[in-house]
């Protein structure tokens, strides 16, 4: 069944917005009276019948709600550096909303590459790989923010907060991680967090950890720490 995202569905008719409506239309090919399903990113899944479809308007009649998750289930949020090469950045937050993840924070470092983003253009690689998936919760898209201001921020319901860095004296993930915990992970840009930063957070009790043996990707390296913390929790 093709799905859709609605962020506002407080009545038994919805209007998809104008790129949903458009990606419905045109490229789907969608009819009146198909079924559907409607994420509205906050925990809830719901099906219905398309009732009316022109060019740049489809509007849904909400047969039911399929599933529902009262509370957000997702326990780790990730503060990473944009990457030089935008596409990368983008495949970590296609894969991480895939994995599941609460929060992410692009950050600006000592050593990172390139200062900007493109906020909706992430926003939207979230939506589309949040639909694919089916995950209830769509992740939050924090506004880039100054390394320095996410470790001196008090992130309330973060019970631990890791940075993974490079240099010597630390623990793997898997070994430091409290399961169930809410966690925040620091992922820093190629060529590793400054000393001078990674002192920094030390002080502000962030746990210095490791993500394996090999030097990863900021990509790769956000990846792993997703799928470690999700098979931790999965684990019986």
């Amino acid at each position: 069944m093709k799905r859709f995202y609605s962020q506002n569905i407080q009545s038994n008719y919805i209007y998809l917005e104008e790129e949903e409506a458009q990606h419905c239309a045109k490229v789907l090919r969608c009819k009146t009276n198909d079924k559907v399903e409607i994420l509205n990113g906050s925990g809830s899944l719901y099906e219905g019948i398309i009732s009316n479809i022109q060019k740049h308007e489809v509007q849904i009649e909400i047969i039911k709600i399929v599933r529902q998750e009262i509370e957000n289930k997702q326990k780790l949020s990730v503060a990473i550096c944009p990457t030089k090469n935008p596409a990368r950045l983008e495949w970590f937050l296609e894969k991480a909303t895939e994995i599941g993840i609460a929060n992410i924070f692009p950050i600006i470092t000592d050593r990172t590459e390139k200062e900007t983003i493109k906020q909706e253009r992430l926003q939207q690689i979230i939506v589309s790989a949040a639909k694919q998936s089916g995950q209830l919760y769509f992740p939050v898209l924090h506004q880039i923010q100054a390394f320095k201001n996410i470790i001196s921020e008090e992130h309330n319901g973060i019970q631990q907060q890791f940075i993974a860095h490079c240099e010597a004296e630390k623990k793997s993930l898997k070994s430091v991680y409290k399961k169930e915990n809410t966690a925040l992970i620091l992922i820093g840009p190629e060529g590793d967090f400054s000393p001078t930063e990674i002192q920094a957070a030390l002080n502000r009790n962030y746990i210095p950890i490791s993500l394996g043996n090999s030097i990863l990707r900021v990509e790769t390296a956000g990846v792993v720490a997703c799928s470690t913390i999700q098979l931790l929790n999965d684990e019986s």
